[in-house]
Order: C-alpha cells, then sequence, then structure tokens
C-alpha cells in the first residue's frame, strides 16, 4: 500500500465519513451545528493554521483540503464537543443519549490524540507506541458505538503509521500533502481534454 493511500485523499474521505453528522439524529442538533458555526467565527488560531470552513458541518462547504481535516479534528471538533457534551456522571447514568454522547466525544479525543502523536515533528519509540495504542483504542470504542460499521482497508492502514514512525522517522517527511497539492492544481489547470 503506497503513502498516498494510508495518509492521501482516501483517509481524508473516511474520515470525512465518520464526522458526516445528520442533523437531529443522535449526532449533532440544528442548534449544535449554528454554535459550532458561531464557535470557528470566534476561534483565534495561528496565521499558519488553516481551519475549517465557518459552515463546517454543512453539505455547503464543499470538499475540505487535508490541513482543514487535520485542524478540524485535532481541534476543532475535540474542543466543540468536549464545551457542548461535557456532562455529570450523574446526567450520563440516568440519561442514555448522554451516555452515547459521552463516547463519541472519547472516540473523537482518541481519534484526536493518535493524529497528534502520529503527525509529531519528532518520531520516536514512545511516539509510535503511542499513536498506535491510542489509534487501537479509538478504533475498538468505534466499532463499540457503531457495532455494524465494517472497518474498511484504511483502518488497517493506520495501523502501520507506527511502524513507519520508527522506520522513516516524523511523517512531515513522508507524507503526501504537497504531491496533492500539485495534483490538485492540476486538475485544475485547463487542457482543452488534450494530453502534452
Amino acid at each position: 500500500m503506497s503513502c498516498e493511500e494510508i495518509i492521501g485523499c482516501e483517509y481524508i474521505d473516511e474520515v470525512e465519513s465518520l464526522y458526516k453528522w445528520n442533523i437531529g439524529d443522535d449526532g449533532v442538533t440544528g442548534e449544535e451545528i449554528k454554535q459550532l458555526h458561531a464557535a470557528l467565527r470566534s476561534t483565534i488560531r495561528p496565521t499558519w493554521q488553516r481551519g475549517p470552513p465557518l459552515n463546517f458541518g454543512c453539505a455547503a462547504h464543499g470538499k475540505l483540503k487535508a490541513d482543514q481535516w487535520r485542524s478540524a479534528i485535532e481541534f476543532d471538533v475535540p474542543a466543540f464537543l468536549a464545551q457542548l457534551w461535557s456532562y455529570s456522571d450523574a446526567e450520563v447514568r440516568i440519561d442514555e443519549k448522554k451516555r452515547w454522547r459521552r463516547q463519541v466525544l472519547a472516540s473523537t479525543m482518541l481519534l484526536a490524540t493518535a493524529i497528534r502523536w502520529g503527525t509529531s515533528d519528532i518520531a520516536s519509540q514512545s511516539h509510535a507506541h503511542n499513536y498506535t495504542q491510542y489509534m487501537m483504542a479509538y478504533l475498538e470504542i468505534l466499532l463499540h458505538l457503531y457495532p455494524s460499521f465494517k472497518l474498511r482497508p484504511n483502518h488497517h492502514a493506520a495501523l502501520h503509521i507506527g511502524f513507519f514512525l520508527r522506520e522513516y522517522g516524523p511523517m512531515r517527511g513522508w507524507w503526501m500533502y504537497p504531491f496533492e497539492r500539485i495534483i490538485g492544481i492540476l486538475q485544475k489547470t485547463n487542457t482543452n481534454s488534450k494530453l502534452g
């Protein structure tokens, strides 16, 4: 399996499919989406960090770039859900929906932590080990939350990233974002349907 398949578009599409919320279902409500948009508008981030679009969570935002997904999963979504879905233990014991939401929040935090360990500018044995442990815990809770969900090849490939971190060093040295950017530029180039 190539690095592009592990880190590239397929991985991003997989993350995107996991976070397509069904408004009104057990996911985020329409009112909560409005709160997310307000939170995104008020978030101050470094100039070098590209956050998700201000209408994140709605179909109108279109396809996100890899860095936007990374920012959304590493910071924006976990921080928003933590503020929104922080319930007391007593509330969780008596309310099934709050219990389920706490587990979704926990899985989101596990994924964010795994991505943070995996994309660090430092690669060590402990980075690789921690990445793998958090990713495995994320996949376990994912299967617990969605028993009918079938793991995809990207989930399997994600478990090999710890090995790649040990063998090849920090992910930034071998991930495919620069090449994806070039492919995106080439795809937008008008060739009048002619090669060469």
